[in-house]
């Protein structure tokens, strides 16, 4: 496989279902920034959508969290949750087969699923990027929800491990497309407190701590700018080595945790600077909200093949 593209952006279900809640210069703006993203997209031509996104424990629930998975069966079902639509995607197993023993024999110890399901951090970008969902996808689960997560670093090395097994595939063309943050704080402090107890202190509880999302909610935008500018230069190390959860947690909030997700991406990429296509703090949509595009000055080949 060559990778031709790869993007970051940010993908709360609000974004659709709270269209005229934003002020309209940033709808504008953000709505612009996901079209410019599929343009560029459909200009590439690729065969896949190599998807890396979050479950929010509605498809994976705490009886069960995997820390990385990926889809393998012939469609990826949208659950329909937080208000999206419940929609049907192609899936390419060919590619999603050649990720999964690619990553497995390099040691990330993925999970599969032969049924595989999808919420709104890989549908909302597609509705507002590629709303025709016709490109087949393949999408790999980052847990960036339930705590203990994957490291930063962690996270980073995966998306080297993904770039190495990729070249390694079948031929084709894809898109790498990393999902999630930036800075917004997702329920109410008694919520927040509670999924970030330990593992094995919250599956019976659960139900006292329902998710509730207010009209509107904080956003800390110099964070989301700095992030954004560490990404756009090519310094991921950069924050690797500054940053840990509890600190991205204290400052942007639990939702940002989902950086992890562009970290993905920068590894993938090597350290690729980014080109902002755009950014808001939105807070009707209670999120940071960015598009990237990762400036790769050819593609990503299997080593050998011209």
């Amino acid at each position: 496989m060559q990778v031709v593209g790869a993007f970051a952006c940010s993908h709360a279900a609000l974004f659709v279902t709270r269209r005229e809640a934003a002020p309209a210069t940033q709808c504008v703006r953000i709505y612009g920034a996901f079209a410019r993203m599929g343009q560029l997209i459909r200009e590439l031509r690729p065969d896949a959508l190599v998807i890396v996104g979050t479950d929010h424990g509605r498809i994976y629930p705490l009886s069960g969290m995997p820390q990385y998975l990926i889809g393998v069966s012939e469609q990826a079902v949208g659950i329909g949750d937080a208000g999206l639509p419940k929609e049907t995607l192609p899936l390419h197993q060919g590619f999603a087969r050649s990720i999964l023993e690619g990553v497995l024999e390099e040691g990330v110890d993925m999970a599969f699923s032969e049924a595989m399901s999808i919420d709104h951090s890989f549908l909302t970008p597609l509705l507002l990027a590629l709303p025709e969902l016709d490109i087949p996808i393949v999408p790999i689960v980052q847990n960036c929800n339930v705590p203990p997560l994957p490291s930063l670093e962690r996270a980073y090395q995966v998306g080297r491990i993904l770039a190495r097994t990729l070249t390694r595939g079948p031929e084709g063309r894809v898109v790498v497309i990393g999902t999630g943050g930036l800075s917004h704080w997702v329920g109410s402090d008694e919520f927040r407190a509670f999924m970030s107890g330990p593992a094995g202190s919250r599956l019976a509880r659960q139900t006292q701590f329902p998710l509730q999302l207010p009209d509107t909610g904080e956003v800390n935008e110099e964070f989301d700018r700095n992030f954004i500018e560490i990404i756009c230069q090519g310094k991921a190390q950069e924050f690797i080595r500054n940053w840990n959860t509890h600190r991205i947690g204290e400052v942007a909030g639990n939702g940002a945790q989902e950086v992890r997700n562009w970290l993905l991406l920068a590894g993938l990429t090597a350290d690729a600077p980014a080109t902002l296509l755009d950014y808001a703090a939105v807070k009707p949509w209670l999120t940071g909200v960015a598009v990237v595009e990762f400036v790769i000055p050819e593609p990503i080949r299997p080593a050998g093949r011209a």
